[in-house]
């Protein structure tokens, strides 16, 4: 089922963790971050066009994701009233309707509020030196919305309900917990009363990812599109469930499923219906090393295509050249075993299985990842976004990067 849209008048108006991987990798990723930079944002690799997974093309074709541009975000968004708010460190995206989307920012209590319209007439560098459509995504900040608290927001999700209702879901890593918000009754303009958006629920994510590494807890959060299931993922191993990612060492994390119940607000009993799926993300990506900081490779988004299937946003990070990679994964929940009640060991439980549609490094962060509206062609947009961070003089710029998937 398709989402509704969401029209300025129901938000009032429209308008990461690679903050982890800042803290640990210092001056070595900075000047390595540089290099790639001065050197091009890097080249893309397709999956093989004989790829078809079980379940995902009806006519038994291939499914593929291409590039399709890639613009930075402005630094601040101004308001009506003339108020500013800066844009820094995306790292959740979710698509409204139409070309609406929202996303939000680690470490800010702002909901951000922006336009995203791709260039789908633009062809694809075939040259290989960029992996991008000619043309960037046209993309505007248009407003802020408040929250009612201040958490390390990671990822967002919505569903409305056929009588109109916003269910708004966001993912935090302090708790970490699955938190439900609502438009307060009243709304007000921004900066004006009280906020905007309330918490109205929340189910605690510390049992699923109990012992999970500092920073590298939950990142990701996507709705099925009927609304039955909000999909989250750990980053990179729990500590009960094997050693960290290294070089050459893949890790386990969990895909968690928490069951919706459209009656009430979010709580504990999603917690008590969840599914729990192995995945298996790869290890750091393959570079010319500096030498010095820690390596990451990590689920940091999913989107939801429907029935369980997922797509993976993988991203990779490290002292080196070139110093990120990001890769999309499609997967099928529905055909993977069941790993809730598995602790510790999971040799016994196979991950799913998982189909590269993409990989590339962009010279940019991706941190979020959202599925948009499907093209005449018969394209499904596909729209993420980068947490290059933020630093004390002139804040990085933090892209907004578009893809296009194709399946028969």
């Amino acid at each position: 089922m398709q989402m509704s849209p969401v029209t300025p008048e129901c938000v009032v108006r429209r308008r990461g963790a690679l903050r982890s991987c800042r803290a640990g990798l210092g001056g070595g990723f900075l000047f390595a971050v540089a290099l790639w930079s001065s050197l091009g944002v890097g080249s893309a690799e397709e999956a093989p066009p004989d790829v078809a997974p079980s379940g995902v093309a009806p006519s038994g074709g291939a499914i593929r994701v291409e590039p399709a541009g890639i613009v930075n975000a402005p630094g601040e968004v101004v308001e009506a009233d003339r108020s500013r708010h800066a844009v820094a460190e995306l790292s959740g995206i979710v698509w409204l309707g139409g070309d609406a989307y929202a996303a939000v920012m680690d470490g800010s209590d702002r909901l951000l509020f922006l336009t995203v319209t791709p260039d789908v007439g633009g062809a694809p560098d075939v040259s290989g030196a960029t992996g991008v459509s000619a043309a960037p995504p046209t993309v505007t900040f248009e407003r802020t919305l408040a929250l009612d608290r201040l958490r390390d927001w990671e990822d967002l999700a919505i569903f409305i309900g056929p009588d109109g209702r916003q269910r708004w879901f966001f993912v935090e890593e302090d708790t970490p917990a699955v938190r439900e918000f609502a438009v307060a009754d009243g709304d007000r303009p921004v900066g004006v009363g009280p906020r905007s958006l309330r918490a109205v629920g929340m189910a605690s994510l510390e049992g699923p990812f109990r012992s999970a590494r500092a920073n590298r807890g939950p990142e990701a959060l996507a709705l099925e599109p009927d609304g039955s299931r909000l999909w989250t993922a750990n980053e990179e191993p729990l500590e009960r469930d094997g050693p960290p990612v290294a070089s050459g060492v893949a890790g386990k994390v969990r895909l968690v499923g928490l069951g919706i119940d459209h009656a009430r607000a979010i709580g504990a009993e999603a917690i008590e219906r969840r599914r729990e799926v192995i995945y298996e993300v790869d290890p750091p990506h393959d570079r010319v090393s500096l030498g010095g900081g820690p390596l990451y490779s990590g689920v940091v988004a999913l989107a939801a295509l429907g029935a369980g299937r997922l797509l993976v946003l993988e991203r990779s990070a490290a002292a080196g050249v070139p110093p990120l990679e990001n890769r999309i994964y499609l997967v099928d929940t529905s055909k993977a075993a069941e790993a809730r009640d598995r602790k510790g060991n999971l040799a016994a439980v196979a991950p799913v299985a998982k189909t590269l549609l993409w990989k590339g490094a962009l010279g940019v962060n991706l941190e979020g990842l959202c599925a948009g509206p499907r093209l005449a062609d018969g394209r499904l947009t596909l729209v993420a976004v980068a947490d290059n961070g933020a630093d004390g003089v002139g804040r990085r710029p933090n892209p907004v990067a578009c893809f296009f998937l194709t399946s028969p």
